[in-house]
């Protein structure tokens, strides 16, 4: 490392380090108080995923139903019984995929009251 490289990683690092303790006086690294219901800061928008993150499985679920439900009808009629066996691979998916999805509160609920 060359002379002038020390000196701008020294440089860099002094004003580095004082720039954290100017920014960490008491006004700046105050806490906020909690709401006053005792409620998560931020519950709503973990809430809003939660709901997005259930609607997209349920969704697949579906999905999973109906490519399984073609794929067997197809395989059926067309006398591919490899293409009916996935299919039913597929339903069968989809219906566990639909009930863990269904469940995930249930489940959830549970693992944590048994803490």
């Amino acid at each position: 490392m060359s002379r002038g490289q020390r000196a701008r990683l020294l440089v860099g690092t002094g004003l580095t380090v004082a720039a954290v303790l100017a920014l960490s006086t008491p006004a700046l690294a105050q806490v906020p108080d909690p709401a006053p219901d005792a409620s998560l800061p931020g519950g709503a928008l973990i809430t809003q995923v939660l709901g997005w993150l259930k609607y997209a499985a349920i969704a697949a679920a579906v999905a999973g139903l109906l490519i399984g439900g073609v794929a067997t009808g197809v395989g059926h009629f067309g006398s591919n019984y490899s293409a009916s066996s996935a299919g039913r691979k597929w339903v069968l998916g989809g219906i566990g995929a639909a009930m863990i999805a269904g469940l995930a509160h249930t489940i959830a609920i549970t693992v944590y009251n048994a803490t």
